[in-house]
């Protein structure tokens, strides 16, 4: 494969008209500051819990930046949009945090929908499944261990979300569409990964078609990739991977403060990134049994994985390696990647403003915790929107 100059910014910030790249730098701008960044999370929050009118605002900034749109059609027209810049999208519908049945089974169709129009309209692009959307996160607590629920007062409902995620799985494979299950939350994580799990057995076979998601900043997740590819390899299907380095870290934090208990994430950012990396080099390594969706923010650790192409001779790129960043973030890696030939993809939610918020305000959140990868990225942003300016 091609080498990759991630300081390409003609390149990478070719999709963006000269306002939204001032709209982006604006709002990064903003997030560094604590003052604007609590009002913005203030107006957040307002509209979920008391129906305040600031949809309009949180609309025309983060919501733009970070989200498709809020319907469908709308996400489309931004999947084909991207296509043109040979990124692929994974299509994600907002819809964390439900709490009913009727809930449960809309947000199920929906899915179901979007995967069958991934596949016939824009194939080769992804669909995101958060397993949160399609049950209620204190019953998938109460449910969490290396296995399946056999408790009479857990087993019916559980097997109903069994059912939904099996629907999902079996429709992505008959579109072949490739879906990528989010990690959650430590303390619900085990039972997702046992279901996951149990979807790539069943439909990793002759394809992957299911991916996991380790969030490598947690202190066990190394060592369940080891035994993952070893019972993997003993049962004869090939997982998919997708690292991310993670989501929730001031949560489990708090958390494991709170109820007085070691937290299940590493204390410094240089032990997430050996975490993340040795990750990397794990899965690259054995890529023969198992395919790999590098998400990342990182330039060191994307350049990473493009060493391990290179240096474990990995000849199927396209299906075995795969890279991915958030929509509104990291242009540089993604579209420069894309320029020089990889498979990368942007994830892209959407759906109501008021259902984004919790997605909007880990974003807003992550942004205020990599002070200095955000300043680069406003470098570049401002250095672009000037190159403009001289080159009119």
């Amino acid at each position: 494969m091609n080498s990759v100059n991630f300081q390409d910014l003609k390149t990478a910030y070719k999709y963006k008209s000269t306002a939204d790249l001032k709209l982006t730098y604006f709002i990064f701008n903003t997030l560094q500051k604590p003052i604007l960044l609590r009002m913005l999370k203030g107006c957040a929050n307002g509209i979920v819990k008391y129906n305040l009118p600031f949809k309009a605002i949180i609309k025309k900034t983060i919501f733009k930046l970070f989200c498709a749109g809020e319907t469908i059609d709308e996400a489309f027209q931004l999947i084909k949009y991207l296509d043109t810049y040979q990124v692929k999208s994974v299509l994600d519908y907002v819809n964390e945090g439900e709490k009913s049945e009727a809930a449960f089974e809309v947000n199920t169709k929906i899915i179901v929908s979007n995967i069958q129009r991934v596949g016939k309209e824009c194939p080769n692009n992804y669909i995101s499944v958060k397993i949160t959307g399609l049950e209620d996160t204190e019953f998938l607590g109460k449910c969490n261990a290396r296995q399946f629920p056999t408790d009479a007062t857990l087993k019916p409902r559980f097997d109903k979300l069994y059912e939904r995620i099996d629907l999902i799985c079996s429709t992505a494979k008959e579109s072949n569409v490739v879906i990528y299950i989010d990690a959650e939350d430590r303390y619900m994580q085990d039972i997702i990964d046992v279901i996951v799990e149990a979807m790539m057995e069943k439909y990793n076979k002759e394809k992957v078609v299911v991916f996991n998601t380790l969030q490598m900043y947690l202190k066990d997740r190394v060592n369940y990739l080891e035994n993952l590819i070893a019972n993997a390899k003993q049962k004869q299907y090939t997982p998919g991977i997708k690292l991310v380095r993670g989501a929730y870290v001031e949560k489990e934090r708090e958390s494991a403060k709170k109820e007085n208990r070691e937290s299940p994430v590493f204390d410094t950012k240089e032990q997430t990134d050996k975490s993340f990396n040795t990750a990397v080099e794990l899965c690259l390594s054995n890529h023969a049994n198992i395919a790999t969706c590098i998400a990342s923010h990182n330039y060191a650790s994307t350049q990473l994985a493009i060493d391990c192409i290179q240096k474990y001779n990995i000849t199927d790129v396209q299906n075995k390696v795969r890279f991915s960043q958030l929509y509104g973030m990291c242009d540089g890696i993604t579209f420069n990647l894309a320029a020089s030939g990889y498979s990368v993809s942007k994830y892209l939610p959407y759906g109501e403003v008021k259902k984004a918020i919790p997605y909007l305000i880990r974003r807003s959140e992550e942004n205020t915790s990599i002070n200095g990868q955000i300043n680069d990225e406003l470098n570049k942003l401002k250095t672009e929107i000037n190159n403009r300016k001289t080159n009119k």
